[in-house]
């Protein structure tokens, strides 16, 4: 294979890996920049190509099913990715068409299929002449059974939950108090040319006009503000924190909720972070010292077992940020369309009531649990919370409100392309 691949190479070949191979969109793409060391606008190109076939893929692979006489061989599969790179230029984006045919065309050669160009050119520019229209392309990038989910959970909404799913989510900052007000750091924003607002959703959020690198935003590197999405930001509101809390964050990696928890505590009581996987553990790490904060972490199964030395009167707050579907964060993560089966739900449905039970006994008496998912699916939410209820005579739910969510029996929640966040659920619940 060529030393140098141009730009369409790489995507072809992150695009085959993350759809065929079962990768990592995050993972394949960080490979790629550690291994080439892209220019900034090489990368920044990448990533845009890759998350759009991810979120295109149905739509992609039905045009160019219009194009192809057959399909292409399973051991040659790089060249249909190859393909939908091309098409997602010509259907999605504003590169110039002659350069979106040559570079991709071009890109065969480097990849080691120098037969493919005449197969790649004749099916890009076959288009350019008589563009093939999908009917319903939204629908189309979505798989029948997730589909149905949705449409299922959430009739009147389905449509624009799907349309959500395609499209690039806002980019929303969370303002680390310990070292700004919002209002303070909104100005620093301003200062460096960066045009944003405060998120009128939660009390430390900032959505940014326009997505830029971090390294652009004032005192990243200190600290002084993490990305993270207005959904993911009302945990903390909700867990309603106390100074001097002892809290527990039982499936707390990569970290984001554990610092927006600290930064609430301001360096008073104790968090014990806990999660499953040493590796993620590690990112937790890694999230907490750029931002200078500090919390008592364990590599444990918060689901079996107590591992790590809880206090013997209990947690005041616990929160479950749950191992769920993801459903609701497909937009920021388009390859879980790909990656996720119905089969994985009632698994992980097994995985939330046993959290929810085993920990459970670890709240103190008038102490907080917040139930939480970035899944729109009830199995995973409000049937959960309903089945656990059943079971307990020791507990309330709270009355928590929000104005952008959805009110349901038990708890809330938010729906992409409804609240123009992503999609979670909230329940909290008190010990009586």
């Amino acid at each position: 294979m060529a030393k140098s691949l141009n730009t369409r190479a790489h995507s072809a070949k992150i695009c085959w890996q993350v759809i065929d191979q079962g990768r990592s969109l995050d993972g394949a793409l960080a490979d790629y920049v550690s291994q080439y060391r892209p220019n900034p606008k090489d990368k920044g190109f990448v990533q845009e190509v890759v998350y759009g076939v991810c979120r295109w893929y149905g739509e992609l692979d039905s045009v160019a099913s219009k194009y192809l006489k057959t399909p292409i061989r399973k051991k040659d599969r790089v060249i249909h990715f190859l393909l939908l790179v091309g098409f997602y230029q010509l259907r999605h984006l504003q590169t110039a068409k002659h350069a979106a045919v040559a570079e991709t065309v071009g890109a065969c050669k480097q990849l080691n299929k120098i037969w493919a160009k005449k197969l790649v050119n004749g099916c890009l520019r076959n288009y350019q002449r008589n563009p093939a229209e999908v009917a319903d392309a939204t629908s189309a990038s979505h798989p029948k059974w997730l589909r149905e989910e949705i449409s299922k959970a959430w009739p009147n909404h389905a449509l624009a939950i799907q349309h959500a799913n395609n499209q690039r989510p806002p980019m929303c900052i969370r303002v680390n108090r310990g070292f700004n007000t919002r209002d303070d750091y909104l100005n620093q924003l301003k200062d460096v040319g960066i045009a944003a607002n405060s998120d009128p959703y939660s009390q430390d959020g900032i959505i940014l006009d326009k997505a830029v690198n971090v390294s652009l935003l004032p005192g990243f590197d200190l600290g002084w503000c993490s990305v993270q999405d207005t959904a993911a930001q009302l945990a903390a509101d909700i867990l309603d924190i106390r100074h001097g809390h002892h809290i527990l964050d039982a499936c707390a990696a990569p970290g984001g909720k554990t610092a927006h928890i600290l930064e609430r505590l301001d360096n008073t009581g104790l968090l014990h972070a806990v999660d499953i996987s040493e590796a993620r553990c590690q990112q937790l790490d890694e999230t907490l010292r750029r931002l200078n904060l500090k919390a008592e972490r364990f590599v444990g199964d918060a689901s079996s077992e107590v591992s790590w030395p809880a206090p013997e009167d209990g947690y005041d707050r616990i929160l479950v940020d749950s191992p769920c579907s993801g459903l609701g964060v497909i937009r920021r993560h388009p390859d879980i369309k790909h990656h996720r089966r119905p089969s994985d739900i009632a698994a992980l449905n097994r995985s939330q009531a046993a959290l929810l039970e085993n920990l459970w006994g670890l709240l103190k008496p008038q102490g907080k649990l917040l139930y939480m998912t970035c899944s729109i699916l009830p199995s995973e939410n409000e049937n959960q919370i309903e089945q656990f209820i059943a079971k307990k005579n020791n507990l309330i739910i709270c009355d928590v409100k929000h104005p952008n969510a959805l009110e349901l029996k038990h708890g809330l929640q938010t729906l992409p392309g409804v609240h123009n966040m992503d999609g979670f659920y909230y329940c909290l619940l008190q010990k009586c």
